[in-house]
């Protein structure tokens, strides 16, 4: 959202923003902030109040006489009637995840109140075609969409999520490497899997590090960045002989120091609509092991820029492939970036604002 409204600004659109927070020196100067009042820590009620005070101040917007011509969504917990980027579709998600889970998993999840709240946003949005368009990540989403909700196909557009180049580049990880893995300390035979997610299990968190311990490589380390903790899991690191060996920053605005310290990023997703990192460290110049499941795998040239997982459940394949990786040559750091290109915001940018303006009331 904020590269949209950041690049619609710069081009001499009028932009308003509805948010419940902003931070400081993220939006350009020249956008329009518009406060959404949330004052709950649960989830269910933070986006149910956000969802009816930001239609509210929408309609707000509406009447004033340089009212919006259209209205940019970017989750169905935004205001109805948008042309919403679809991120991706819950009721896939639950789907993938039940079949994977032992009945208690199962149980854990049926009684998690969340999922049949973003589910019935769903149902009202997509199936109720709230909407004036949408736009699918991939063309994965845009089946998924007509699969669960009956969305037509001549609704959806599809669109890639962009990378910011002057925050993801080979010459940026050259200069940050030495002193970034020095402030982690980390050491020069040291071989650093970078892991960035906000949660663990569906980003296959737990796969990963049972395929390093079968490795039996004291040199490889494992660099865990976002909104997780591995606090409650350090019994299972520690029989897997991993005591120290896996470290957690938490969250960063610049995850790009991170992919400057690995070696390799390493998501072994078993479902990700689009997965913005993997072409992110691919345009730092780091090589790729993921999931065929995720979006962004059309980035990855198999052999050349990294490799692809059939089954990112199974440790010995995540195993081998790290292996293969760490031994063989690759492409440049250069031409691993150059290899994403496409991708740049700017580029897909332009598409986004071509399909507002079909869009426009």
């Amino acid at each position: 959202m904020v590269e949209c409204a950041n690049f619609l600004a710069g081009r001499g659109h009028s932009v308003s923003v509805l948010s419940a927070e902003f931070a400081e020196g993220v939006l350009a100067a020249d956008v329009h902030r518009v406060a959404v009042p949330v004052k709950s820590s649960q989830a269910i009620l933070r986006n149910r109040t956000y969802r009816r005070g930001a239609t509210a101040a929408l309609a707000a917007l509406r009447t004033q006489r340089s009212g919006p011509t259209v209205h940019a969504a970017f989750g169905v917990v935004c205001p109805p009637g948008g042309v919403l980027w679809v991120p991706s579709v819950h009721a896939e998600w639950l789907k993938i995840s039940r079949a994977h889970r032992d009945w208690k998993g199962r149980l854990k999840q049926r009684l998690n109140l969340f999922h049949p709240f973003i589910l019935r946003l769903e149902r009202e949005y997509f199936g109720g075609r709230r909407y004036r368009r949408l736009i699918a990540l991939t063309p994965r989403i845009r089946d998924e969409l007509m699969e669960h909700y009956g969305v037509p196909a001549g609704d959806i557009d599809m669109l890639p999520n962009g990378y910011n180049p002057a925050e993801f580049h080979p010459g940026r990880r050259a200069e940050l490497r030495d002193k970034v893995r020095a402030e982690l300390g980390y050491g020069p035979s040291d071989r650093v899997l970078v892991f960035v997610a906000n949660e663990l299990e569906r980003k296959g968190f737990f796969p990963l590090i049972r395929a390093v311990a079968r490795l039996k490589d004291p040199s490889l380390r494992v660099l865990v960045a976002g909104r997780v903790s591995i606090e409650a899991h350090a019994g299972m690191l520690q029989s897997l002989g991993l005591a120290g060996r896996v470290t957690c920053v938490g969250p960063s605005a610049d995850v790009a120091r991170y992919f400057a310290a690995g070696d390799l990023f390493v998501l072994p997703t078993y479902y990700e609509a689009w997965g913005l990192v993997i072409v992110e460290a691919l345009a730092t110049g780091v090589p790729v092991l993921t999931s065929r499941l995720a979006g962004a795998a059309v980035a990855v040239q198999e052999g050349r820029t990294g490799l692809l997982l059939d089954d990112p459940h199974d440790e010995a394949e995540i195993a081998g492939k790290i292996d293969r990786i760490l031994r063989s040559r690759w492409a440049s750091p250069q031409d691993i970036s150059a290899s994403v290109q496409a991708y740049r915001w700017e580029k897909v940018l332009t598409r986004y604002e071509e399909i507002l303006r079909a869009n426009c009331a």
